[in-house]
């Protein structure tokens, strides 16, 4: 009886991950849709305003969202399939909001050349960690310890 209700409670934990993640990602298309109108809006009457850049920066932001949610839905399947984090992509969601504050920062008009260097060199630290943890990963000495076995 308890193994049922385990596989119950996290097949609908898996659905509803679904649900909500299919309805954020909605959401955020939707935005998407009405900054891309408004680009285009905004070019046909009047190209050099100022107000097509915060358009595009509102493009920007919607893709780096969707990119970021879907980090976050990847993140938590993994979780529920393996029953840990995998770091892998705590690394690929820190990755894609210092890029997307950093766009941001720019569309805005707000971002000095010392925040630069700063998000540039921990962007290199993180792509560094990346490649690392793709190397040693559990699942890297799995692999490896199953062609092991599988030659002898």
């Amino acid at each position: 009886m308890g193994g049922d209700m385990h596989r119950f409670s996290h097949r609908l934990l898996r659905i509803t991950v679904h649900v909500v993640m299919v309805a954020i990602l909605g959401v955020t298309l939707i935005v998407f849709a009405v900054g891309a109108y408004d680009i285009v809006r905004t070019f046909l009457t009047s190209p050099y305003r100022a107000r097509f850049r915060e358009a595009f920066g509102l493009i920007v932001e919607c893709v780096f969202d969707v990119l970021l949610l879907l980090e976050v839905y990847q993140s938590v399947l993994e979780t529920l399939r393996h029953h840990r984090v995998p770091l892998r992509y705590v690394v690929d969601i820190t990755i894609i909001m210092m890029l997307r504050e950093t766009f941001l920062k720019y569309y805005r008009g707000i971002l000095r050349p010392s925040e630069l260097l700063a998000v540039t060199a921990f962007l290199a630290v993180l792509v560094t960690s990346r490649v690392i943890v793709l190397k040693y990963s559990p699942d890297y000495f799995n692999e490896r310890l199953r062609r092991g076995s599988e030659g002898e």
